[in-house]
């Protein structure tokens, strides 16, 4: 929900100015969360510009009961196949202000092999 956004298959790194061991350790994890979770490896990994911050003044739009999303998951090159996730105990959905930025708060769930789970 960044304002940047990823094609299937690659993995965004952050190009905020931390060090660069931090960001090095923050793709290697997330290149191998993509892979538990999708079941191959990024064909790339890429930065994208955004904010790494939450505004402290945010608009509750509700609890998130669940999320749709696509995914060519275990399946690398295939077409993409649309999953649906209903939240057990829901984060809440927020937005800024300006209502241009969405924001999950919250909640009990993992994001692992088997997928979005809680």
């Amino acid at each position: 929900m960044s304002a940047a956004s990823t094609t299937a298959g690659q993995v965004s790194g952050c190009s905020c100015g931390c060090s660069a061991g931090s960001a090095r350790n923050s793709v290697s994890n997330a290149t191998a969360l993509y892979r538990r979770f999708n079941g191959f490896g990024a064909s790339q990994a890429i930065k994208v510009k955004h904010r790494r911050l939450m505004p402290p003044v945010v608009v509750e739009l509700g609890p998130l009961a669940g999320l749709i999303y696509r995914s060519n998951k275990g399946e690398p090159g295939r077409r993409l196949r649309t999953y649906i996730h209903l939240m057990e105990d829901p984060p809440h959905l927020v937005s800024n202000v300006e209502g241009t930025q969405l924001y999950i708060v919250g909640g009990s769930y993992r994001v692992g092999a088997r997928g979005i789970e809680g």
